[in-house]
């Protein structure tokens, strides 16, 4: 038995090693530039994440006789893009240096495969509505010597409008001795949108957003679980409430676009216990950035534990759905799928009202409900149209899960819940497959703080 046992132990340590996030690795594109003799080259090397959220980069990009290396940070926005912070961090120039140029090499990496399977990342810009204006100062043309200014443009407009795709080459991940500085503001070699962590002593907490008179659009995650997602932040908006995890959580404010100023004029104020933090990208610092992001520490909270801590077991271990008693048509497995918990939340009301719908291209979705061990629907329709679901909780804890019936044209099947309590809405991007279900978890207060 002790070999059989041995045998499986191997495998499962091999199958971690062999897993592989789909972005860690190098990347590399060439494109042909007119009138230059090399053409210009591009390499990115990110590095492993940090929760799978926050990744180390280094950038290398070359044209005829400029070389030049560069250090950045790039955030998980969602399972298909990487935000890329706008500082980029030059290790080295050569023969001169394009200075805040490189902030227009901005917005996110998104993901795909070509047609025989390869990954690539494909750069797609926040353009600013004012022109080539973000917020900082660049560099002219007559700042450089007359014999770099053809190189000079061709590089200006490589990196501010040029369309760029890049091909993975391998999966290793970039290592270095500043990898693990770039994710720590304390000993970064810049600021890469990464501020001082703060410590919280209770895991409740809400985001008051700001007064903003430019229409910025923004989101906010905690974790990779969205509490607001790509609203105008110019509108009033009640606050969010959210919930820590026991140990580090990361929460990132990101800035979808860019509003008449030319970048984002967004704050806002994250607050737990007697702490207050303002995320503001009016701040200098943040001067044409993407995302901001905190890190918030929480040791363990015994005061809160008949909170979120007090789910029964049989709930947490995803065995929902086995009484079949309370299943319409007795199919209970697809409860026992894996399950991915997309947030937590408070309740005010009793009975809440869940609004679904499809943000993309209605499909042809179906899912189906559960809320602690009954269903609420089966095999619903996922359409364009916002559809309501009225739901009455249990005091204490509760647990919804979404199950994905078939997916549609377009894999996986995808939509967005809203949830309306009372005047608070909170709004979770529902993906699931025939594997995977997503679970949000709700905690109806009889008594509110």
């Amino acid at each position: 038995m002790k070999p059989f046992f041995i045998t499986l132990i191997c495998i499962f340590i091999l199958s971690q090693l062999v897993a592989q996030d789909i972005y860690t690795g190098k990347w590399t594109a060439h494109i042909d530039v007119n009138n230059t003799i090399s053409g210009f080259d591009l390499s990115l090397e990110i590095g492993s994440p940090e929760k799978n959220l926050l990744y180390p980069a280094q950038l290398k990009i070359s044209l005829d006789s400029f070389e030049a290396t560069y250090q950045l940070l790039l955030v998980k926005k969602n399972s298909r893009q990487l935000a890329i912070s706008s500082q980029k961090y030059a290790v080295s120039e050569t023969p001169f240096s394009l200075g805040n140029i490189m902030s227009l090499f901005n917005g996110t990496f998104d993901f795909g495969k070509d047609v025989k399977g390869v990954p690539f990342l494909e750069l797609n810009r926040i353009l600013s509505r004012s022109g080539r204006n973000n917020g900082l100062k660049m560099p002219e043309l007559k700042s450089y010597p007359k014999a770099y200014n053809s190189l000079v443009e061709n590089l200006f407009s490589i990196i501010e409008t040029g369309s760029l795709i890049i091909q993975k080459q391998n999966n290793e991940p970039w290592v270095d001795i500043n990898t693990q500085k770039i994710l720590q503001p304390k000993t970064s070699p810049a600021y890469f949108g990464i501020v001082d962590t703060i410590f919280a002593k209770t895991k409740f907490g809400s985001v008051k957003f700001l007064n903003n008179n430019d229409a910025d659009i923004i989101s906010l995650k905690l974790n990779g679980n969205i509490i607001v997602d790509q609203i105008d932040s110019k509108k009033n908006r009640d606050n969010e409430d959210f919930i820590l995890d026991t140990g580090l959580n990361i929460l990132v404010f990101f800035a979808d676009d860019f509003g008449k100023n030319g970048t984002s004029s967004s704050s806002v104020n994250i607050q737990f216990d007697n702490t207050e933090k303002i995320l503001d990208f009016k701040e200098l610092q943040n001067t044409a950035a993407t995302f901001i992001v905190i890190k918030i520490f929480l040791k363990f909270d015994e005061g809160s534990i008949t909170k979120f801590d007090n789910y029964p077991t049989d709930m947490l271990n995803n065995n929902i759905g086995n009484n079949t008693g309370n299943n319409l048509n007795n199919k209970p497995s697809s409860l026992n799928r894996n399950s991915k918990l997309i947030g937590s939340i408070v309740a005010r009301s009793q009975q809440i009202t869940f609004a679904i719908w499809d943000d993309a291209v209605e499909d042809g979705d179906t899912i189906s409900l559960s809320i602690n061990d009954k269903w609420i629907t089966k095999n619903f329709p996922v359409l364009k149209r916002p559809q309501f679901i009225t739901v009455t909780l249990d005091p204490g804890p509760n647990v919804i899960t979404f199950v994905a019936e078939n997916l549609g044209s377009i894999i996986p099947n995808t939509s967005v819940l809203e949830i309306i309590d009372g005047k608070k809405r909170k709004s979770f991007y529902i993906e699931t497959d025939l594997n995977q279900n997503n679970l949000i978890k709700i905690f109806y207060d009889l008594k509110p703080e």
